[in-house]
């Protein structure tokens, strides 16, 4: 490469900083413009998902007719996912 492709590239770079930096100053994120409507759709979707699957739980019978086992199997759910974790954590 000669000194007219890297000064070619060079500004090449320099160009493309300069568009970064100008549409990083105008784009705002649009949870940073609107905070307050993402916080309600995420605690909506987070109520719907729950009841959802509280609505299938009690589709079981089993889990429908007596409420310690499905206290006892969620306790037993969040050992394991707790034992996964700490073992794929190192």
């Amino acid at each position: 490469m000669n000194k007219e492709e890297l000064d070619l590239l060079k500004k090449v770079e320099e160009a493309t900083d300069e568009m970064n930096r100008y549409f990083h100053k105008k784009g705002k994120s649009v949870f940073n413009r609107y905070p307050v409507i993402f916080a309600l759709v995420v605690v909506v979707g987070a109520t719907l998902m729950s009841q959802g699957i509280k609505g299938l739980l009690f589709e079981i019978p089993f889990f429908n007719n007596s409420p310690l086992i499905m206290f006892l199997s969620g306790i037993v759910v969040l050992i394991i996912t707790g034992t996964l974790y700490k073992k794929l954590d190192k």
